[in-house]
């Protein structure tokens, strides 16, 4: 019971790590107000303009999750408003294990396509004493 509990914990804690992991934007700005779409698998973050009635996109987060309901991928967008479109910008995806867990980050590459540039992959352990530990590697 002890072990399922912490299992649940450490996924939970690694989801709240791949939740905080966003691009800020326009984080020097302290008067900026963010609007979120969100719903199951999708949110959308827009920033409300001067004129307070319209919206302007800024990153898109698409989330897969397991059949637990655990997200186990995170794949970000930032917004091209010259070309009108969502640009790739990143992907986390999350390995769970039996006593580890592992936490890949890819940014895309727009000559291959892909997400392979910058790789890292973070670990967390739990130690004898049920502790949250964690390795960061990065993966060339």
């Amino acid at each position: 019971m002890k072990k399922s509990v912490f299992k649940s914990g450490l996924v939970a804690a690694i989801t709240v790590v791949m939740m905080s992991c966003t691009t800020t934007a326009n984080a020097q700005t302290g008067n900026t107000k963010y609007i979120y779409g969100q719903d199951d698998t999708n949110t959308t973050v827009y920033t409300l303009n001067e004129d307070g009635k319209t919206l302007t996109r800024k990153l898109k987060y698409e989330y897969k999750h397991d059949e637990n309901g655990q997200v186990i991928e995170k794949k970000a967008y930032r917004w091209d408003a010259y070309r009108e479109l969502w640009k790739p910008a990143y992907l986390l995806t999350v390995t769970p294990g039996a006593y580890e867990t592992k936490l890949n980050y890819a940014e895309w590459n727009v000559k291959e396509s892909t997400f392979n540039n910058n790789k890292q992959q973070s670990i967390y352990r739990e130690d004898s004493n049920i502790n949250l530990l964690a390795d960061t590697q990065d993966k060339k």
